[in-house]
């Protein structure tokens, strides 16, 4: 085990999932961390992340650049939160979430604990109303 490890995001090599979803920039597979699962992800205006909840993770929201809207979910209650830049939010598991894009942007979302995906994604037996 090293005793540290540090990546600049310029050299962190970009993946397209879908080309309706932001730009992942995978930092926690150049880092190797053990305890949480850190990623960047870039946003042009009006993109939107998958509707999901993690089934062990919670996840820490940290805006470096642009403006989001959160919506947040769980059981009867419903929120929309918009955060800019250098603003931080905390989504525990259970909640279903989806961020979306007011603007380009860049969020950083760390994962923890380090678990593979474990995000559950909306079908027809959890389809909002």
């Amino acid at each position: 085990m090293s005793l540290y490890s540090v990546v600049s995001l310029d050299t962190v090599e970009s993946r397209e999932l879908d080309e309706l979803e932001p730009t992942l920039l995978p930092v926690g597979l150049e880092l190797q961390p053990e305890q949480m699962r850190p990623s960047v992800w870039h946003y042009e205006r009006g993109e939107e992340s998958t509707y999901h909840r993690q089934d062990e993770q919670e996840e820490l929201y940290v805006v470096l650049e642009g403006t989001v809207d959160v919506t947040v979910e769980r059981e009867t209650e419903r929120d929309v939160v918009t955060l800019t830049e250098h603003e931080f939010m905390v989504v525990p598991p259970e909640s279903w979430r989806q961020l979306e894009a007011v603007e380009e942007s860049r969020v950083l979302a760390i994962g923890a604990p380090n678990v593979a995906d474990d995000s559950i994604v909306e079908d027809e037996t959890t389809a909002r109303s």
